[in-house]
């Protein structure tokens, strides 16, 4: 069977495609700026422990950029990067759960609906047909 050839760069992708890609891309960017945030506290005050705030700092980064790349990949039509997409926000979904728990609303809330926007967005027909129709190398 001969492999499906690849949408030129021009292509035209489905709207929901490219709106899954933005938001996973936009996570990624959140987490990139809450890395930064760390970085820049930790250098400029006092954290109770410094190591600690590194580590949260570069994991922080690492998610950030690994979202950023999982988001290009979707853009993309790479099948590869909806399972990232989909256990991220399956695990924002229990942490959105516990802000709301918390009286957190105004922070859980968002988090919730973004979560089962991106969920349901990468199981809409137009994003699994687009992932479905390319060759996954991308």
């Amino acid at each position: 069977m001969a492999p499906h050839p690849s949408p030129s760069p021009t292509a035209e992708r489905p709207v929901p495609l490219v709106a899954v890609a933005g938001l996973v891309a936009l996570q990624g960017l959140g987490l990139v700026a809450i890395a930064l945030f760390y970085l820049l506290e930790s250098l400029a005050g006092r954290p109770e422990d410094l190591g600690r705030a590194l580590v949260s700092a570069l994991l922080a980064l690492l998610g950030g950029v690994g979202l950023l790349l999982v988001g290009r990949g979707l853009f993309r039509c790479g099948r590869w990067a909806r399972s990232p997409a989909l256990v991220s926000d399956l695990i924002a979904v229990p942490v959105a759960i516990g802000l709301l728990q918390g009286g957190r609303w105004y922070v859980g809330l968002p988090l919730l609906l973004w979560a089962a926007a991106v969920i349901g967005l990468l199981f809409s027909r137009p994003v699994s047909a687009a992932l479905e129709d390319s060759d996954g190398q991308r």
